[in-house]
């Protein structure tokens, strides 16, 4: 193809004001100017090609947080000491205990986190920190805000498992996870491992996270933990409250040469400076020595035009770090948007991970309709008894499930008829009004968004204290600090009145969950519109929002299946979802394709499995398997999936039945036949991630035929002799997979099924394969896991009949390690307390 491109340009004088040349056919529009854009366009995109495959879950989240990291650890003035003793604490040996960060808001915690966190990784690749085996230390570092979702739990805990390169099944609940990262972070034969975890006071308000009870009270001495709160919050005053207190640094008030020095740094950016009169005056006040407020007061300064007076405006800065954003907004407030600037900082407070910036422009686009009632018209109108409300408000949904027969179709023609499985949706004119229907389900409408000219004079005075979430290019804005989260809930939601308070976080939460409700962008929706719905107590949009197709999908990924479940926990319950989504699955017949049909009833299945709904995710996968032999030429990789599900659904039913009886062999005989179908497909696929289910697969497998030698009856073709022989060789199957696969984890639990099943009449035998299980167990997982105190209550089994006084002692510990994992009134712990208050062993 040609390069040469032929354009007609023609010259047109001086001008005589700027006294530059003018040529007329070189302007934007131009043959000339377009060419050569597209010539760089495409030379650039073939030399430095895009990348549009889809960047792993993990992956993107890490590279937010290292973002973050680079960010916060540039400049850290004043924290030497504090960054020497964290580095001495890393580099000493494991003394079991924590280090804490312990300071104020805006005293430099999460700089200091960061420049430490970015310290020790480059010190960990250059193998500079003693202790770290061959392998070298391996670090982990977490940053509430850094990305979406930082602030759950939940989240953070399965992140930081993953990192850590765990080895098993993830639970999908926060309950299961708590208990887990106790077991891990406590388990002497982790590979060396340092995290540091940033505000852990900042995490979503739960029991856990304020009791920090994910965290063991003696880690392993593999394991360096570093972390910060804030002081006096219910977070440090669980951490200050245990036995092994854990240590702590203080993050205290800054040098006051330190604090020149920022003062200096910030405003020279800027070629402003203060005189030593104003500078002294400055570093008077109390509220100076915390960083935060040092850089938000010279902020307020730089923004100043009027020089003569700075030495006043200097006397008028508030000395507190709170009462010094309230100030600022306040000057927002007067100078830069007016209501405008209270609904986007409310907007924002009441995100869930922040708006992305087109969001912000859309929700505004109502401009003067942002604008709650007062006090005083909220006071009038509970007078009159004409008090509103933005959400329809349910109990939580018991009647939904106690009555769902009567209900189901109602909801199910509710769902969203927007996501026209029809096929008919029409295009809808941008510059339409939003429409809401009486049940507060918006329509598919828009206001236009709030015009560039309005936003700026808003953004430009925020900005400062804004920062986008990731720092991902995508335009999702968030508070820069916390603190400025709190002084925006101080100054807009915090009243005299409580009903008023409450009155306006639902009026904005309710706007966030109406605009939510009719966009496009499922992933967003599935990210906002279930917390917001959740926040209003509107349990029936909330189910409806959940059965929208696009949001399941999205939520029932495995790194958002606990919020799924947590949302449908509010919505009326597990067998309320199982019910609805059946009836979700039936509308869709008509209007989908079978392999879309397939793959929903799959994914719902796995869902309702972790829900403990067996019956119910059972029919659906089996329904999936027939419609993939019949219609969709039976796909191996699919069927390998869809069986592994039958059996895990099927064994964990099974497994709910407190003892064992003659007719379990017919559910233990069926279980096998599933679990074989799963085994052969899984034979025939070549990967690491097939091999670790096959793995499962055959440890599953031999469960259920030790199981079935129990019984010591006859079905079908399968005598108790048969199923003790296959019940070895799929031992030796897994054992194999798992050695090979460094699992030592579930190579115990294969080990402990042979020690059961296969050497019951070998007592010497048998507790010797128990005793190699129960030390695999203890590498792998430590004393506090459920196969640990399986394995100790099967040996108690053993030798009771030898030893009662021995038995009691391996029940005992069972017992213990239940009611520590489990609690105290746990099934299974009150099984085995039942086991130790026998009267043989009083």
């Amino acid at each position: 193809k040609s390069r040469v491109v032929t354009y007609n340009c023609k010259y047109e004088g001086v001008d005589k004001i700027t006294d530059t040349v003018r040529v007329q056919g070189l302007g934007a529009d131009s043959i000339f100017v377009k060419s050569v854009i597209e010539f760089f366009k495409t030379r650039i995109s073939y030399q430095y090609p895009l990348d549009n495959s889809e960047m792993d879950p993990l992956e993107a989240i890490r590279e937010a947080h290292e973002v973050f990291l680079n960010t916060r650890s540039s400049t850290v003035l004043g924290r030497d000491t504090m960054l020497e003793k964290i580095q001495e604490y890393i580099s000493a040996p494991g003394s079991g205990l924590p280090l804490v960060i312990v300071g104020v808001a805006g005293a430099g915690k999460s700089a200091v986190i960061a420049r430490s966190a970015a310290t020790t990784v480059n010190k960990a690749l250059n193998n500079d920190i003693p202790g770290g085996s061959n392998k070298g230390w391996n670090v982990f570092y977490h940053f509430i805000g850094a990305a979406p979702g930082s602030t759950d739990l939940g989240f953070m805990l399965q992140r930081m498992l993953k990192e850590i390169k765990y080895v098993g099944e993830m639970p999908a609940d926060t309950e299961s996870l708590v208990r887990l990262s106790n077991i891990t972070l406590a388990n002497s034969n982790l590979e060396p491992t340092i995290l540091f975890f940033d505000a852990l006071n900042q995490l979503d308000k739960t029991n856990d996270a304020e009791q920090v009870s994910w965290l063991p009270l003696n880690l392993s001495p593999n394991v360096r933990i570093v972390c910060s709160v804030i002081n006096d919050t219910p977070c440090h005053r669980s951490l200050a409250g245990r036995t092994n207190q854990p240590k702590e640094i203080l993050c205290g008030p800054l040098h006051i040469s330190c604090r020149r020095e920022i003062v200096d740094q910030v405003l020279t950016k800027f070629n402003k400076r203060l005189d030593n009169m104003q500078m002294d005056l400055l570093l008077s006040k109390e509220a100076s020595a915390n960083p935060l407020w040092l850089s938000i007061a010279c902020e307020e300064l730089r923004v100043f035009g009027l020089f003569s007076k700075v030495t006043e405006m200097i006397k008028g800065l508030a000395d507190g770090l709170l009462e010094l954003l309230e100030q600022v907004l306040t000057r927002f407030e007067e100078e830069s948007g007016g209501h405008l600037m209270v609904a986007t900082l409310c907007f924002l407070e009441c995100s869930r991970h922040g708006l992305l910036e087109r969001e912000l422009l859309e929700l505004l686009g109502e401009d003067e309709l942002l604008r709650p009632p007062t006090l005083e018209e909220f006071t009038e109108k509970i007078a009159n008894g004409q008090k509103e409300s933005s959400t329809q408000n349910s109990e939580p949904s018991e009647s939904l499930a106690n009555d769902l027969s009567k209900k189901l179709h109602v909801t199910v023609e509710e769902t969203y008829r927007k996501a026209d499985l029809d096929g008919d949706k029409k295009p809808v004119d941008e510059d339409t009004v939003l429409d809401v229907k009486s049940d507060g389900i918006a329509q598919n409408k828009r206001l236009p968004p709030l015009p560039a000219a309005k936003w700026a004079v808003v953004f430009r005075a925020l900005k400062p204290f804004l920062r986008p979430c990731g720092d991902s290019g995508e335009g999702r804005l968030d508070f820069y600090h916390r603190a400025m989260s709190k002084a925006v809930r101080k100054k807009y939601f915090k009243k005299s009145s409580e009903d008023y308070r409450t009155y306006l976080y639902t009026w904005w939460h309710g706007k966030i969950a109406e605009y939510f409700e009719q966009i496009e962008n499922h992933d967003r929706k599935a990210e906002e519109l279930p917390y917001h719905l959740e926040k209003l107590l509107d349990h029936s949009r909330l189910a409806r929002c959940l059965l929208e197709w696009p949001v399941f999908e999205k939520l029932a990924a495995d790194e958002h299946n606990i919020e799924l479940l947590r949302s449908w926990r509010n919505a009326g319950g597990y067998s309320a979802a199982a019910s609805l989504y059946e009836k979700s699955l039936q509308e869709l017949c008509g209007h989908a394709s079978d392999e879309e049909i397939v793959d929903k009833k799959w994914k719902v299945a796995h869902f309702l499995c972790c829900a403990g709904q067996f019956k119910e995710a059972e029919k659906l996968v089996t329904e999936a398997i027939d419609l993939e032999n019949e219609k969709l030429g039976s796909r191996k990789e699919k069927l390998a999936s869809f069986y592994e599900l039958l059996t895990d659904i099927k064994s964990d039913a099974s497994k709910l039945a407190e003892f064992i009886s003659v007719n379990d062999t017919k559910k233990d005989y069926d279980i096998i036949q599933t679990g074989l179908k799963a085994i052969s497909y899984r034979k025939n696929i070549k990967s690491d991630s097939n091999k670790y289910h096959l793995g499962l697969l055959e440890l599953r497998v031999s469960f259920h035929y030790g199981a079935f030698t129990r019984i010591r009856r006859t079905y079908e073709d399968l005598t108790p002799q048969d199923a003790k022989t296959k019940c070895s060789a799929h031992c030796q199957n897994a054992l194999q997979i798992f050695e090979s696969l460094s699992d030592v984890g579930h190579k115990a639990e294969t080990m402990q099924n042979l020690a059961t099943f296969l050497c019951e009449h070998d007592y010497d035998k048998q507790m010797q394969m128990y005793n190699d299980a129960l030390d695999l167990c203890l590498q792998a997982y430590g004393e506090y896991h459920k196969l640990t105190a399986r394995i100790a209550f099967n040996m108690g089994i053993a030798i009771e009949s030898r030893d009662k006084k021995l038995s009691y002692k391996y029940f005992k510990r069972a017992y213990d390690i239940k009611a520590e994992v489990f609690g105290p009134t746990h099934p299974s712990t009150l099984r085995y307390k039942a086991v130790i208050n026998e009267p043989a062993f009083r």
